[in-house]
């Protein structure tokens, strides 16, 4: 019943390399070339239309519908842009037959996870850390993504796994595998070539431990906001797939502030 090692890497060695595409556009606006980088989006229609339906979402909250790339990416600025081109990257984990999260949205949870986490880390620390930390930010969602997949071969054990017992996602997850959902997004980000510190900070989302740095003051403020999105009632079937740490309310104080004073 246990998911192997082997099995883990077969599965992590089948997720696609990064596109010429993809790493074009990503080069182009590490550069600051805004306009190339909308060029490079453009030579490829799939990461276009995702790029399109994310900005148009109703989580972004423009008035008028975004057609034209370059002008997306003018509006958006750099790190967001980023953000959006590695969503694309996230949406080709998407499973093609969900087992478990049959009923998500999965491009409006990315929409809602981009722009709240980018509020979320602004408000805690500032803007420099954001556009730090948006590579890590923009992966985050594909935890859900991991889960469906590796559990979902074993769909009826893990049901009875969740009917019988506290466990909930996450934690099966880990009981199978020996590791916890982010550090298996981690070896995902690493094969992206994502640089240490983003890899370090999707680590150490889950909150386990509360080291007094800035790194833990950004995840803590990440895993607030993940538990405020997933409370929602168009992702609540998320609800149960992490452990809520409350030690992130004191690291996070701004966050869990704003989010009381919206109840």
């Amino acid at each position: 019943m246990l998911i192997t090692k082997d099995e883990i890497i077969k599965k992590i060695d089948s997720i696609p390399p990064i596109s010429e595409s993809v790493r074009n556009t990503i080069n182009y606006l590490k550069a600051g070339e805004l306009q190339k980088a909308a060029d490079a989006a453009d030579n490829d229609i799939v990461l276009k239309q995702k790029i399109s339906k994310i900005v148009n979402s109703a989580y972004f909250g423009f008035t008028k519908n975004l057609t034209d790339t370059r002008q997306m990416f003018s509006v958006l600025g750099l790190e967001m842009a980023k953000s959006l081109v590695l969503s694309y990257m996230v949406s080709l984990l998407e499973p093609k037959e969900w087992k478990f999260f049959i009923d998500l949205n999965f491009e409006e949870f990315q929409s809602a996870f981009l722009a709240g986490s980018k509020e979320a880390v602004i408000l805690e620390t500032d803007e420099d850390t954001y556009k730090k930390y948006t590579d890590a930010l923009s992966l985050i969602p594909m935890i859900v993504c991991l889960i469906d997949e590796l559990l979902g071969d074993k769909k009826r054990e893990v049901e009875l796994l969740i009917e019988s017992s506290d466990l909930n996602y996450g934690k099966i997850l880990k009981r199978f595998t020996g590791y916890s959902i982010f550090t298996l997004a981690a070896f995902v980000a690493k094969k992206w070539e994502l640089d240490e510190e983003n890899i370090n900070l999707i680590k150490r989302i889950e909150c386990e431990k509360c080291d007094n740095d800035e790194v833990t003051k950004i995840a803590a403020a990440v895993h607030l906001e993940l538990f405020r999105i997933v409370s929602e009632r168009q992702f609540f079937i998320l609800n149960s797939f992490i452990d809520f740490n409350p030690e992130s309310i004191e690291i996070a104080k701004k966050n869990y502030k704003r989010m009381t004073d919206e109840q």
